[in-house]
């Protein structure tokens, strides 16, 4: 159980700055593997009407949803058009706070809401964070159920399925590879489109961790480049039953284990609205990564350089005895991407240095990277390595950065032997930044705090906690 909760957890979590405070967080789900007498008590005693008042709570829900929702309109069915009328004024907010008043049965009695929360017209994004759970859903109901991005196969889940549909979902197609690139668009049609639409709530990480740290953001929640408000959670009970990674031990047990405790303390906190500058409309990117920096200094939370689509790379480092840190598992996740993940290393090493010996200059930009490895077509798969390596942020890293990598990859070398060759590959001039650079492939050690992030606030207009 231990490792199925903290899997993804012990990775993600981790990030440039070699965050540890996951050991604690492991000693804590630890406990959940030897399950209490109190637990095998509660599930027979406390469980049963937990469960039977929270489906019959729902079961009502629904029925209003069943009798309320026919004559919607397509164009609210689908989103482009705002919720309106009765239904709007009170048939959600009623089936809303019958939802709430479910979960109230289940233990959580009360979700104290810290800091004042914006409306859709200052902050059309409502950013929820850290996600480490499918139980942070509750969270939502809770926040009177904001239009959210939900898979496709959320409207066959019983009851929830049609009650999720008057929040206005934007669905994501499961089985479609270009869905999830279409949302962003989508996204941005929704909050941009000057209509009364209400606030778009998203899980910015994309995925779960174990909330010691905030995983990289994706960019679908700032690209339309508007104001955003980041919600942080807290989860204050003594025994963790919410913290899930994609290796978890399943919705039902989880549910199971949070049941059968008697009340679920949690929180909510209200950031101030973050509003972007010009610079960073024109730059989600750079806006994810202000706003994480943002929310990181005001919630004493680190960052990680994982994101959750690293978790299957970092399985692969593990799994081959190599150190667990950001470089490495970039390096990997270019690898596959680019198609070069089956070739061998020692060949692909071997074709590189003749290619070495006809490329005049080493130092470059993405493009001149790009270029090296022969991805002139599409140097944006680079970006995301690239910007991992450059730690001093000027634009101009040494090609063989690439090469060191796959040295430090190799199985069949002995740890002294590969460090040496990898430090070799770069010659004899600026042996400092290649030091650095090594240091950072082997032991996750950055030159700067991890992705320097711009303090465009002014501590006078943000009130204080």
């Amino acid at each position: 159980m231990d490792s199925c909760l903290v899997t993804q957890a012990d990775t993600l979590g981790d990030g440039t700055q070699n965050v540890r405070k996951y050991d604690v967080k492991r000693k804590e789900i630890a406990a959940i593997s030897e399950i209490s007498l109190a637990t095998v008590v509660l599930s027979f005693t406390l469980l049963p009407v937990r469960f039977l008042l929270m489906i019959l709570t729902l079961s009502f829900a629904w029925l209003i949803g069943v009798i309320t929702l026919p004559g919607i309109t397509k164009e609210q069915t689908l989103g482009l058009e705002p919720l309106s009328g009765w239904r709007r004024r009170w048939a959600k907010p009623f089936i809303a706070k019958m939802a709430r008043f479910a979960f109230f049965f289940g233990g959580w009695y009360w979700i104290p809401q810290k800091g004042c929360r914006a409306s859709a017209k200052e902050a059309p994004i409502l950013l929820v964070m850290p996600h480490s759970s499918f139980l942070d859903t509750i969270l939502v109901i809770a926040l009177e159920c904001p239009s959210m991005v939900v898979k496709d196969s959320t409207e066959k889940i019983p009851l929830i399925g049609r009650l999720v549909k008057y929040t206005q979902p934007l669905f994501v197609k499961s089985e479609d590879p270009n869905s999830r690139r279409m949302i962003a668009e989508k996204i941005r049609e929704r909050v941009t489109s000057g209509k009364d639409f209400e606030q778009l709530l998203l899980f910015p990480e994309g995925g779960c961790g174990n909330r010691t740290a905030l995983l990289q953001f994706k960019l679908g929640g700032f690209s339309p480049g508007v104001p955003v408000q980041p919600v942080f959670i807290r989860y204050k009970n003594d025994l963790d039953t919410f913290t899930w990674s994609w290796e978890g031990p399943g919705a039902l047990k989880q549910l199971w284990l949070t049941l059968t405790q008697f009340n679920i303390r949690c929180e909510l906190e209200f950031l101030p609205v973050y509003r972007p500058s010009e610079y960073e409309r024109e730059n989600p990117r750079l806006f994810a990564e202000n706003v994480r920096s943002y929310v990181a200094s005001w919630t004493e939370t680190p960052v990680s350089g994982f994101s959750v689509d690293d978790a299957r790379f970092l399985k692969m480092v593990k799994d081959n005895y190599l150190p667990p840190t950001v470089a490495l598992v970039k390096l990997l996740r270019l690898r596959k991407t680019i198609g070069r993940y089956h070739i061998d290393l020692a060949a692909e090493l071997l074709e590189l240095k003749e290619k070495r010996k006809y490329f005049e200059q080493m130092r470059g930009s993405v493009k001149h990277m790009a270029f090296y490895l022969g991805l002139e077509r599409c140097p944006e798969v680079l970006k995301d390595f690239y910007r991992i390596l450059d730690q001093h942020e000027t634009n101009s890293l040494d090609v063989r950065v690439y090469d060191a990598g796959l040295y430090l990859l190799r199985t069949d070398l002995k740890v002294k032997e590969k460090l040496k060759k990898a430090f070799k590959v770069f010659g004899t001039e600026n042996a400092a930044e290649h030091l650095e650079t090594i240091l950072l492939y082997w032991k996750g050690v950055p030159t700067l705090k991890a992705f320097n992030i711009m303090d465009k606030f002014d501590p006078e207009e943000l009130p204080s906690s």
